[in-house]
């Protein structure tokens, strides 16, 4: 199963369940989606999705259809090569289908730092390093499948 934007959106929330559920953080349940929501668009910018590279690929393809066209490449074998290119140039953090441009740890830093200063989180009962490894935990067992 490939990744998409509504994946990461899933992670996020999964993230933020999981801390709540483990008793790490507390907010009013009215807020969870607007938390949810602010821990997406804060790192979701650094997740890609295969879902992205695809539409990535499909743009690169398109922008060298005309130059292609002589070749004997099938368009499976172009858009293959052309999410290999895009692929590469993400970098090695691959982790269930999401390719961060940032450290996995860097994130999970980033969204701790979220939750401590939020107007939204009422509490959080953990230091910032217990949020991270949680985090990082959480994205590292996650499973889109499960998350429906």
């Amino acid at each position: 199963m490939t990744t998409t934007r509504e994946s990461v959106r899933l992670l996020c929330k999964s993230i933020i369940t999981r801390l709540e559920n483990r008793k790490s953080i507390a907010f009013p349940p009215r807020l969870r989606q607007i938390v949810a929501d602010e821990v997406f668009n804060l790192v979701g910018p650094y997740i890609i999705s295969e879902g992205d590279i695809r539409e990535k690929a499909l743009a690169k393809m398109g922008a060298r259809a005309e130059l292609l066209e002589d070749s004997q490449f099938t368009e499976s074998e172009q858009f293959r090569a052309a999410k290999a290119v895009i692929k590469a140039s993400l970098g090695d953090d691959e982790l269930n289908g999401f390719f961060f441009q940032k450290p996995v740890k860097v994130v999970a830093n980033s969204i701790a730092a979220y939750l401590m200063r939020s107007s939204h989180i009422d509490d959080v009962y953990e230091t910032d390093e217990e949020l991270e490894k949680q985090i990082v935990e959480t994205v590292k067992t996650f499973r889109i499948e499960d998350a429906h």
